[in-house]
């Protein structure tokens, strides 16, 4: 009785092992795949956001392609990088107004957006 139970117990351990080494194969093999699907995932968000971002460029350009002999940085009331002829500015600023800045009759030097309405005053 006592050699069949050691018999028994010699044949479960490699068994065992070989059954461990098999789930740790199969289960480096599952992240490989898994990793694999996300790899493509990433580049095809990638190359997405590259797209949007050449899209952003071209139209930023052109905005600026209005006739406009633009001299940025001249005008007093204006806020930085605007062109106090079109009122457009360098780089589309954040948000989601693209401010159109005009001239406005003041006491201080300032400047209003015609599109939302905000207001730049300068300092001096």
């Amino acid at each position: 009785m006592r050699q069949l139970f050691f018999f028994m117990l010699l044949l479960a351990l490699p068994a065992a092992i070989l059954a461990a080494l098999l789930y740790s194969a199969g289960r480096y093999l599952y992240s490989l795949y898994e990793d694999k699907k996300e790899l493509k995932q990433l580049d095809a968000i990638a190359a997405e956001s590259a797209a949007r971002r050449e899209q952003r460029r071209r139209e930023d350009a052109k905005r600026l392609e209005n006739g406009c002999q633009h001299t940025f940085d001249a005008g007093i009331g204006f806020p930085p990088g605007v062109c106090p002829k079109c009122g457009l500015a360098r780089e589309r600023p954040p948000g989601d107004c693209d401010h159109v800045w005009r001239r406005v009759e003041s006491p201080m030097p300032a400047s209003s957006c015609v599109l939302c309405g905000k207001t730049y005053r300068t300092e001096l």
